[in-house]
């Protein structure tokens, strides 16, 4: 594998490394937050496992392919082709909360994957292993294989990524703006990002590839992430807005105050950027069903509260952002 190794990602790519398919447990599951190899994993293994009876999907996919073969009366082939797989890579396991018929579906399909002799290799978002959004059965059968945690990188880690990354496409870039970027990003999707969105603004405005065009960038990328409607902005905004500092927001603090804070940063969360509870559930130390119940309960408030309602739209205002016509519709 051409791949960057550090830290971080060591032991899950030690493993997927000697792989082998007839020594392998039943099921290997990967996991780590956003943007830190795991889906690269999964595509490396399967360009290198010889065997055609492997399928390399996400749960987004399978569960649109579910409905579609559900609708149109095709349900055989669709389990034909997917429960004779001697391979199945599914990734983005969290795609699937609260789709209980795919989740259902998912559950057959890797009963008979390993009656047959088969495998999986699945990947999570989330700092912890989180899978009881799958139910206690399959999430007891998911966890009992071989655990492939990926760490959120260091900065040192993020900077010697740019530094190969940047070799490997044949650039040279100021030591301070790949140093600039390790420390403003949390993994190597994002750094990777800036990097080529700083090669289309240099050559945008004709600069050279030095520290005072990336300050020029960077100003310009401040401006713009203020006006989206990410995580962690929504975090800052609600903090503005009701008055409680964010670093409380994320602590264990059990104050009413604070947790009508956490309360109305996680709704909001879950409302604009339509995140899994379990991709929520990082952002605040957190498990998957304290994410889920703060939801619930800052839906119930807002049905009785006119002033908590009136602060609500105020924080999806500061993103220029409509209210969902249904903002709890988060089913299936």
């Amino acid at each position: 594998m051409n791949w960057f190794i550090s830290e971080f990602n060591s032991f899950a790519f030690r493993f997927i490394k000697k792989y082998n398919l007839a020594k392998a447990p039943e099921v290997t599951l990967i996991y780590g937050p956003r943007g830190v190899g795991k889906s690269t994993l999964l595509q490396e293994l399967y360009l290198r496992e010889i065997n055609e009876g492997k399928l390399l999907t996400d749960a987004r996919l399978f569960a649109r392919q579910y409905a579609y073969a559900a609708q149109d009366d095709k349900l055989h082939p669709f389990r034909k082709r997917h429960r004779s797989l001697s391979l199945l890579l599914l990734d983005d396991l969290q795609l699937i909360e609260g789709k209980a018929k795919t989740i259902e579906e998912l559950h057959y399909t890797y009963e008979n994957i390993i009656e047959h002799g088969g495998k999986l290799v699945l990947t999570v978002e989330g700092e912890l292993p989180a899978l009881d959004f799958l139910g206690e059965r399959l999430a007891s059968r998911f966890s009992g294989g071989a655990i492939l945690p990926i760490n959120s990188p260091q900065d040192y880690e993020i900077k010697a990524f740019l530094e190969y990354y940047t070799h490997e496409i044949r650039i040279i870039v100021d030591d301070l703006v790949l140093k600039s970027i390790s420390e403003q990003v949390k993994n190597l999707v994002d750094a990777k990002m800036h990097i080529k969105k700083f090669l289309q603004y240099a050559e945008i405005h004709e600069d050279e590839l030095g520290f005072p065009c990336f300050q020029a960038y960077w100003e310009e990328q401040e401006v713009k992430r203020q006006e989206t409607a990410d995580p962690v902005n929504i975090i800052r905004n609600v903090s503005k807005v009701m008055g409680i500092p964010a670093e409380e927001m994320v602590s264990i603090s059990r104050k009413a105050t604070v947790n009508t804070a956490r309360e109305m940063a996680i709704y909001c969360i879950r409302t604009l950027c339509s995140l899994s509870y379990p991709a929520i559930a990082g952002y605040f130390n957190r498990n998957h069903n304290t994410i889920m119940m703060s939801c619930k309960k800052m839906e119930e408030k807002l049905s009785k509260d006119q002033e908590l309602k009136n602060t609500f739209n105020l924080v999806l205002s500061t993103f220029k952002t409509k209210k969902p016509e249904n903002s709890s519709g988060f089913s299936d």
